[in-house]
């Protein structure tokens, strides 16, 4: 299982300093369990020189087969230490403190119905936006946007339009609406997410015609994000409740940006966790967001 880890976070990298500080290993000693993994499979998983590292076919089909397996490791895990605790316990995991105002009714409903069982909050990382869902600190999630997904179930919500968060003074600031046109214009603060398809909904890749964004700063918080738009170092995708409740004081307003596909909001689970306390959590927050 070390072994299978240590292939997934390096295919995700592609690189190895940076895969092995998110494993906190030396790179010396992940080079070690890769060449032992390839050792055991008899074939080599990864190519690498001076300038990239990339898998081999081998490697790729390995990591295909390796994600599920370690789900249903962590899901084992998990199911027997529920079942040597009579305590039945749940963590719902979620991304930022902001996130509480949605999420709110589905824990007020859950709680109600399901007392016998103890609800725990998981607050994520801005990383990561599976919200702890695939490492097993959550048990169900509220994710949002796009992201990737594999063996994850996700259950659809509501949505909010999309917009752009600018400084106060930046002259985009005195119009309604901006356009797609001139926000791909204006300079980035980045997010540095591992995961590619996150990274591409919240810099609006589909409309840059293929070259990358301008980055004008990089932060790793949402307060970090709406400091950096506030100090004018670039702007950033967002929806209006995030600078409605973090702006005011960083000088920083929303306006729409017509075109962009909305921020849709979701409630997930593993696919594979049919725990009743999972199911029931699932359903709640469906009904919930339909009442509210």
């Amino acid at each position: 299982m070390r072994h299978l880890r240590a292939l997934l976070a390096l295919s995700e990298e592609l690189n190895f300093t940076r895969a092995a500080e998110r494993l906190h290993l030396t790179q010396q000693a992940l080079s070690g369990q890769i060449r032992q993994l390839e050792e055991r499979v008899g074939a080599q998983l990864v190519k690498r020189d001076t300038r990239r590292v990339e898998l081999t076919r081998a490697g790729q089909a390995l990591c295909e087969e390796a994600r599920p397996l370690l789900a249903s490791a962590e899901k084992a895990i998990a199911v027997a230490r529920a079942a040597g605790d009579d305590t039945v316990r749940l963590t719902v995991g979620y991304i930022a403190p902001l996130t509480r105002r949605l999420v709110a009714p589905a824990l007020e409903r859950f709680s109600s119905a399901h007392p016998e069982v103890e609800l725990r909050i998981h607050f994520a990382s801005f990383l990561d936006p599976l919200a702890g869902l695939r490492g097993g600190a959550a048990d169900v999630a509220f994710l949002y946007g796009e992201f990737e997904h594999e063996g994850i179930e996700l259950r659809p919500l509501s949505s909010e339009a999309r917009g752009v968060a600018l400084a106060a003074t930046h002259p985009l600031a005195a119009n309604p609406v901006v356009s797609i046109e001139d926000f791909v214009r204006e300079p980035l603060i980045e997010v540095p997410t591992r995961d590619r398809v996150w990274r591409d909904f919240w810099t609006a890749a589909e409309y840059r015609g293929g070259k990358p964004a301008d980055i004008g700063a990089t932060v790793q918080t949402l307060d970090g994000l709406i400091e950096a738009v506030g100090a004018e170092l670039g702007v950033a995708l967002t929806v209006a409740p995030a600078v409605e409740a973090l702006g005011a004081v960083a000088g920083v307003v929303f306006r729409p940006v017509p075109g962009l596909s909305p921020l849709d909001l979701w409630v997930a689970r593993g696919e594979r966790d049919d725990r009743a306390e999972v199911l029931a959590f699932m359903d709640a927050a469906g009904t919930a967001s339909r009442t509210s």
